[in-house]
């Protein structure tokens, strides 16, 4: 065959094709179940923090004599802190949150919960029995469903990546506003 002209797509081995869809799956799980973890980390973080903040702002906490609402070299970090730490909270939360991917008509995989709970067990089974008739229709559904499994691995990711660039910017600008309040 010439190794400029057109070849056959190559022929996969069932027990590979196998193995990748075990693989795959697997990962995709586990990426998910990371994300989850660093979310609810930084949720719980953030969350110490905000009620911290609260409950120093309305305890009437003082320092030296001075209640701490009178105090700008207090206020202010805490103030930013706290603000900061709200909406890394709620990016993280949001990342959490369980989000279904709608899929058309026709592209939908059998296998995903969302696409059967609706449905009768008979009404399943056979949606079920006729998918399994075919090694190309399995294929089929599991691929879209690790499809739809990367969408919302994208977006916890994405959700997590903001969350956390927002915690950082939250102890750089807390930190820094403390030294320009203190030092002038």
């Amino acid at each position: 065959m010439d190794k400029n002209g057109p070849s056959d797509p190559p022929v996969f081995s069932r027990e590979g094709t196998d193995t990748l869809f075990a693989v795959s799956g697997r990962n995709q799980l586990e990426l998910i179940s990371i994300a989850d973890n660093k979310a609810n980390m930084i949720t719980a973080i953030c969350a110490a923090l905000i009620f911290l903040i609260i409950a120093l702002f309305s305890s009437g906490f003082s320092l030296k004599g001075s209640p701490v609402l009178e105090r700008i070299e207090f206020v202010l970090p805490l103030g930013i802190l706290l603000a900061f730490c709200c909406v890394s909270a709620i990016c993280a939360i949001l990342a959490l949150k369980p989000k279904i991917i709608r899929s058309k008509k026709g592209s939908h995989s059998a296998i995903f919960f969302h696409n059967y709970y609706r449905k009768t067990l008979a009404e399943y089974k056979a949606e079920m029995h006729e998918m399994m008739q075919s090694k190309d229709q399995i294929y089929d559904h599991m691929l879209t469903d690790m499809y739809h499994n990367g969408l919302v691995l994208e977006r916890k990711y994405a959700l997590l990546g903001f969350s956390y660039t927002i915690f950082l910017l939250a102890i750089v600008c807390s930190v820094t506003s403390y030294v320009i309040v203190t030092v002038m």
